[in-house]
């Protein structure tokens, strides 16, 4: 593992090269409508092009970031019309060595996050960026987590750390793996079909962005599953489909604490397209909620552009799921 300085020369060279490296999303969606003024919205709200700040002001959040990576990948940008994010989440300053500066895919007692370690294990495919030793270094503390019986005691039963800990590790030559993770995962299926962020008291009823990302882990463990794995993983997919085509709100969005929804229906249109569902009536409700400056807008963001809702909601607009972001292998 190299050091920072180091780091940064070895990846801006491997950058430089990669400029060339197509990763297309898939030509059968090649005739979907873009959004240019809504990529350029969220762009621009990367501060100095780096990173989104989160809640807090001055205070990066990772996870959205590297979502807003994903949402610009859609959108038609390359790897070079993100350098510098790539090189200030995906590079530099990421696993580092792990040494005493805390980096975002460890806890200060450096103890692996297991959802933004998959989040950035997955970001770095989908975007073809040239950082297989940091890559190397993350996949090797993440399957550590790991319980023979996929079970990643670190994620503490959370839907969304399993499932991207699951599209980290399918992504990256752990299939294997990933199944394991999956299969556990599986178990923690609600009553009603979904998932709920937790299985904590207070917040088990099951929610749409939940079961959404849940969709999509399953849908790509399955591409490589054993049959039993495939038989668990196929019957989770279908409960799931049912629970959120049974909240569904008019056909065409979803509800939480009374209002609409942006980021949950944008996660569950992007699951029910991943397990094979047509979500053209979710994109019209979408398309409906743009602002004329290009951002989404929520039920609190007084007709403006919403950024967390941008940076979650640009794949499904186009009719995609973050699966579609992989590229095919050659």
């Amino acid at each position: 593992m190299f050091g920072p300085k180091s780091g940064s020369r070895l990846i801006a060279t491997a950058l430089a090269a990669a400029f060339i490296i197509a990763t297309p999303i898939s030509a059968a969606n090649a005739a979907n409508e873009t959004y240019p003024s809504t990529v350029k919205f969220l762009s621009d709200a990367f501060v100095a092009g780096k990173a989104l700040d989160g809640f807090t002001p001055g205070k990066t959040d990772y996870g959205f970031t590297l979502e807003a990576m994903l949402q610009r990948k859609a959108g038609g940008q390359k790897l070079i019309d993100q350098l510098t994010a790539v090189k200030a989440v995906l590079a530099d300053t990421t696993v580092a060595s792990k040494s005493a500066e805390a980096t975002y895919a460890y806890d200060v007692d450096k103890k692996i996050k297991p959802g933004l370690a998959g989040k950035f294990l997955f970001t770095s495919i989908a975007l073809g960026v040239p950082n297989a030793p940091l890559r190397n270094s993350l996949i090797s503390d993440l399957k550590k987590s790991v319980a023979s019986d996929g079970a990643i005691a670190l994620a503490k039963d959370n839907s969304f750390d399993y499932a991207w800990a699951i599209l980290g590790l399918a992504t990256n030559n752990q299939a294997k793996l990933a199944n394991q993770v999956a299969v556990k995962f599986a178990a923690l299926e609600r009553p009603d079909g979904g998932f709920g962020t937790d299985q904590t008291g207070d917040i088990t009823k099951s929610s749409a962005d939940a079961t959404g990302i849940a969709l999509q882990a399953f849908a790509l463990a399955k591409k490589t599953a054993t049959k039993s794995q495939a038989a668990i993983e196929q019957k989770t997919m279908v409960g799931a489909s049912a629970y959120l085509r049974s909240s569904e709100v008019t056909g065409d969005h979803w509800e939480a604490w009374g209002d609409a929804d942006v980021n949950g229906t944008a996660y569950a249109a992007m699951g029910l397209r991943a397990a094979g569902g047509k979500i053209s009536a979710i994109q019209t409700w979408l398309k409906g909620r743009l602002a004329p400056t290009g951002g989404l807008t929520t039920p609190w963001s007084k007709g403006l552009g919403d950024v967390f809702a941008t940076a979650q909601g640009i794949v499904p607009l186009m009719g995609y799921s973050y699966l579609d972001l992989i590229p095919a292998k050659k």
